[in-house]
């Protein structure tokens, strides 16, 4: 009976496990501002500055690399087998190579902005292509599917960070080009005095 309930366990895990992985990346796609609003125009709601926009790419950079590697880890101990002999098949290797992206994603705070900008675009671009494949593996996807989506979303994600950068950019130079407010200053007010003989 252990036997024939096993097969139904891996599905029903696959499953949770993907599900675990979609819904935070549905989540931040529902919850971006939309694109025909300014931030600006949105009243009364708390909207990250284009700092904090751009901040929070790089950490979804990171994100993108530890997906990549639990859904690769994921994938091999469902039986799948890894195609790219660069990766290390071990779970310390997969967890070194994780912390190595994670090392890259730190390095490139150290680079120029234009550099910076690219790495990060390309690395994190190139992590969650990778991660969606791993999790079409995991849910038995023939190979052409799972590359497709893989393709798909690294594409999607690419175009997401440059919208994105290019949004905070305007911001910014809006802001610099806009010159600050002058103090108000009060109305001055004038006392009556009266000087007894």
């Amino acid at each position: 009976m252990r036997n024939l309930c096993a097969p139904l366990y891996r599905r029903l895990a696959r499953i949770a496990t993907a599900c675990l992985f979609v819904a935070p990346a549905l989540v931040a796609c529902a919850t971006g501002s939309p694109p025909s609003r300014a931030p600006q125009e949105i009243a009364g709601a708390d909207v990250p500055s284009a700092e904090e926009r751009i901040e929070r790419l790089d950490k979804n950079a990171m994100g993108a690399a530890v997906a990549d590697g639990l859904s690769t880890g994921l994938a091999l101990s469902s039986g799948a087998l890894e195609m790219n002999p660069l990766v290390p098949t071990s779970p310390v290797g997969i967890i070194v190579l994780t912390g190595a992206k994670i090392g890259l994603v730190k390095y490139a705070d150290r680079l120029p902005e234009d550099e910076k900008r690219m790495l990060i675009r390309s690395s994190s671009s190139l992590w969650t292509g990778a991660a969606v494949n791993n999790l079409m593996v995991l849910l038995s996807a023939p190979s052409p599917v799972a590359i497709a989506a893989g393709l798909v979303a690294g594409v999607l994600w690419w175009q997401h960070s440059a919208r994105v950068y290019e949004r905070a950019d305007r911001e910014i130079a809006a802001r610099r080009e806009t010159p600050a407010p002058a103090p108000e200053t009060a109305p001055r007010q004038v006392a009556a005095v009266s000087v007894a003989p």
